[in-house]
């Protein structure tokens, strides 16, 4: 039978308990210019909100400028914090009409982003929408779908089928399609878009109102008068008793 092993507890030395306090106090005068700095990245960032907000788009890029360098300090090039601070630019980029940059960006913000969470990451499907968004309203279309088609996986797969952002998703691949005149294949994702929300959302509410709407252009343009006349009479229905 084995002899039931005591722990004696032991103190340490004096001295060596003061090392410990002196590596701690160490440690915290570390800690805390972090958290200084984490402080001074949330206000910057919500600067940069508020500009890009009001339209002061300089103003904004130099904001966001400034709390990318404070990302980058004090959390290294790869935290997410910087992926965040390198999409704020993007953003505002974009809406300067500096596609070229913007499209650089968000290109580093997804790298980080998959580096930091992995593929399947709902960071990751933002990023990727993101991106396939610029290159979708530069009419870059052939890149634009699988990036589309990513967050639409990726959304499937860690959400359920029928949720109202699989929706979006699948709404904005039908949207790709009817800008590229695949009609068809626009009119079976409308449709599965309208299925989901009038099943999530409820048959009104103004999302469902907007796919009707949706749907109902993509009818004028096959010629599908009387059904695109039927959707735009429900869409207005629904829109008016949310008005009152």
């Amino acid at each position: 039978m084995r002899k039931k092993i005591l722990r004696e507890h032991v103190m340490f030395p004096t001295t060596y308990r003061l090392r410990i306090i002196v590596i701690l106090t160490i440690a915290l005068l570390f800690t805390f210019p972090v958290y200084a700095q984490e402080a001074l990245w949330k206000e910057l960032n919500s600067k940069v909100i508020k500009f890009y907000q009001e339209g002061q788009y300089r103003n904004a890029v130099s904001a966001a400028n400034e709390a990318l360098k404070v990302a980058e300090k004090t959390f290294g090039q790869e935290h997410s914090k910087v992926a965040t601070s390198l999409n704020n630019l993007a953003l505002i980029y974009k809406a300067l009409g500096k596609q070229a940059a913007a499209e650089d960006f968000y290109k580093q913000a997804l790298t980080i982003l998959e580096k930091s969470f992995g593929a399947d990451n709902p960071r990751v499907a933002t990023a990727l929408y993101n991106l396939a968004r610029l290159y979708h309203d530069q009419g870059k279309y052939e890149e634009a779908e699988p990036m589309y088609k990513q967050v639409l996986e990726i959304d499937e797969k860690i959400l359920s089928p029928e949720h109202p952002d699989v929706a979006l998703s699948l709404n904005n691949l039908a949207q790709l399609y009817r800008d590229q005149g695949r009609y068809d294949e626009a009119e079976f994702l409308f449709k599965r878009v309208l299925t989901i929300l009038e099943k999530t959302l409820g048959p009104d509410h103004q999302n469902v109102a907007y796919v009707q709407k949706e749907l109902a252009s993509l009818y004028l343009k096959t010629g599908k008068k009387e059904e695109a006349e039927r959707l735009s009479e429900q869409a207005e229905q629904i829109l008016s008793k949310r008005i009152k």
